[in-house]
């Protein structure tokens, strides 16, 4: 940024907007669908559009960013950890190479291990929520220690409590999800 004083304005602006479009968003889906609206929002999209497309594939490529954000601390550290005289393209080759075989694994987990998207969203919930907002609100509280206006501070423990709120809701809604398959999975048998 060219004045960094502005950044508070900006992200203040920034979070408003994207708040206001997705609770637009989801009132325009309950008006739209009812309640006849599925668990995920992409099975109620018809399936003949580009947008239902779109959003598919945007369906399927979070995970894969959500896995790299949480294997950066993993590959910076490996990296620090290569002795110093391979070259960089050693290194890269290394890292990648590793990055590939953990993603490999979760793949065959996924596909091998029974309700492993409910242990995602085990863990998923709490993980997002504290990458997404903990984690920066904390760090904004921090940072500018001592500097921080009372409103802001209290927006942002605010905004903290009602994180951690959220992400143990998550958590919960995901374990009786995972127990409620299990169950209806040993009655079957």
């Amino acid at each position: 940024m060219k004045d960094p004083a502005k950044f508070t304005k900006v992200a203040i602006v920034s979070f408003a907007t994207v708040t206001t479009l997705y609770v637009a968003l989801a009132f325009m889906g309950a008006k739209l669908y009812g309640p006849a609206v599925n668990a995920q929002i992409t099975l109620s999209m018809p399936p003949h559009l580009l947008v239902t497309k779109l959003a598919l594939w945007a369906t399927v490529l979070t995970p894969m960013t959500k896995y790299a954000l949480e294997f950066a601390p993993f590959a910076i550290q490996l990296d620090h950890n290569l002795p110093t005289s391979s070259g960089s393209r050693t290194r890269r080759i290394i890292r990648g190479g590793v990055g590939s075989i953990l993603l490999l694994v979760i793949l065959a987990l996924a596909l091998t291990v029974p309700y492993f998207h409910h242990v995602l969203g085990l863990t998923g919930s709490l993980v997002s929520v504290a990458i997404c907002i903990i984690m920066p609100c904390t760090f904004y509280i921090k940072i500018f220690q001592g500097e921080v206006q009372k409103p802001f501070l209290l927006l942002n423990l605010g905004l903290i409590i009602l994180a951690y709120l959220l992400g143990v809701v998550g958590t919960v809604s995901s374990s009786k999800a995972l127990i409620q398959t299990m169950k209806a999975a040993t009655h079957h048998t």
